[in-house]
């Protein structure tokens, strides 16, 4: 009798494990609004909230916004818009973060979770139970005093022209770099060293803007940044920028890619990362300026081509590579070849401030590609990037959920793991059963009384 007991004991435990296993967590993950009603203008705070009656492992996903009403300003999540944390201890069970948007229009803005992933201690992952918000934007009020007189302008101000493109950029005796193009903002110049003065030239599309920042100009050593502001008959404004670069007096020149650059003397009109610090090189037997990251491990140069337009390089063994650095939601990201490349993906070519750079597409993903090194942390990963919102998001290949936002790197097949476990010991429970049953209708049989 004792063995039975101790049998369906055992029995009844391998169940209660079994359950365990199988049962999956519960999480939920919301958004919190310091108002669902605010005016244009105003400030709103977010607070996300990531929390469970089970002790979190790690966790990650992004946080989306209607970026025609509200304005992203800042948050304390690992990446910006995207969070990707975990913990150490077996005790938190809760975690957040808090965002700040700005209202710049009125509408309907929504704070969104998107894509998330939360797991357990013990790599399960949990079932997600999202909360998202809606907060509405009103335009600001007006006193009834000049409420008339604002509609009044309102009326007069949509009957102005909003054209504020030019219709020509030159400057006398040189080409600028690229041809222009009312849509281009950015133009460059390079000029001899015994150049001091050069005239910009520029005719507004609409005769009835104006153009502000043509004429003579003077000119120093190196980089020169002239502004040329077009304002529209209704007060919008777009500025054009012309950069004329003076040659250096004794240049040193070097190839890239077959064509020739000037190595640049001074960091003048050069944007310097903050992780880098000054350092020289010798080139052509010319000691040069440069500076050198312990974290990436580069040495940048600055190099002007024959138009006049500069850039930082990677100087390496007498060879020069681009430095593409570009900044996303609080991140600095410089852009790679890629070292392991997606299944699928297509070659093709992204433009980010003006600059064109490699980029990939995949079949089934509506988001760009690009692959870089996270300037702060040195860590190389794919990215998917928003062309609207102007973000990145981490890609993990092989991860279907990615296609548009990241995932952190657990074991996805933990579930199926747990699953086949559950089965395992479900089996060893039913034979365990079955032996508990043929035991005691042996013993039944045996302490039956013979008649």
């Amino acid at each position: 009798m004792k063995k039975k007991i101790k049998y369906l004991l055992f029995a009844v435990l391998c169940n209660l494990f079994v359950v365990r296993v199988y049962a999956a967590s519960s999480v939920s993950l919301k958004i919190s609004p310091s108002s669902s009603r605010v005016q244009v203008g105003d400030t709103i705070t977010a607070t996300v909230s990531v929390s469970s009656k089970q002790p979190l492992g790690a966790w990650q996903f992004n946080v989306g916004y209607n970026s025609s009403v509200l304005k992203y300003v800042s948050s304390n999540m690992e990446n910006g818009l995207t969070s990707l944390g975990y913990v150490s201890n077996t005790t938190t069970k809760t975690k957040t973060y808090t965002l700040k948007f700005k209202a710049k229009a009125a509408g309907t803005g929504n704070i969104t979770i998107n894509n998330a992933s939360v797991y357990g201690l013990d790599d399960s992952l949990f079932t997600n139970s999202i909360s998202n918000a809606s907060i509405t934007v009103v335009a600001q009020k007006t006193s009834n005093s000049n409420s008339n007189s604002n509609s009044n302008k309102e009326k007069n101000d949509t009957k102005k022209s909003t054209n504020n493109y030019l219709d020509s950029l030159s400057v006398d005796g040189y080409s600028i770099s690229p041809k222009f193009n009312k849509n281009t903002t950015k133009y460059n110049i390079s000029v001899p060293n015994n150049i001091r003065t050069v005239k910009i030239n520029a005719n507004s599309e609409d005769k009835k803007a104006t153009v502000n920042g043509t004429g003579n100009k003077n000119l120093k050593e190196g980089k020169n940044k002239f502004e040329i502001v077009v304002t529209a008959e209704n007060g919008n404004k777009k500025t054009y920028v012309l950069n004329v670069t003076v040659q250096d007096k004794e240049p040193v020149i070097v190839k890239v890619n077959g064509e020739d650059y000037t190595v640049m003397q001074s960091s003048e009109g050069l944007n310097i990362p903050e992780s880098y610090s000054k350092t020289t090189v010798t080139i052509n037997d010319t000691v040069l300026p440069a500076y050198k990251s312990g974290l990436t491990g580069f040495t940048l140069v600055g190099l002007t081509d024959k138009n006049g337009k500069s850039n930082l390089y990677v100087y390496s063994d007498n060879k020069y590579t681009l430095y593409n650095e570009f900044k996303f939601n609080g991140i600095s990201i410089y852009i790679k070849e890629p070292k392991v490349m997606v299944k699928g993906a297509k070659e093709t070519t992204l433009t980010l401030d003006d600059e064109e750079i490699k980029a990939y597409t995949i079949d089934g993903n509506s988001y760009p590609l690009i692959y870089g090194m996270n300037i702060e942390s040195g860590e190389e990963n794919w990215y998917t990037y928003d062309s609207s919102e102007k973000t990145l998001q981490k890609f993990i290949i092989g991860n279907k959920n990615s296609a548009k936002g990241i995932s952190i790197t657990q074991n996805v097949t933990s579930n199926d793991k747990y699953r086949a476990l559950s089965y395992m010991m479900c089996g060893i429970s039913g034979i365990l059963t079955l032996f508990l049953i043929l035991s005691a209708v042996k013993i039944s049989k045996q302490n039956k009384p013979e008649i």
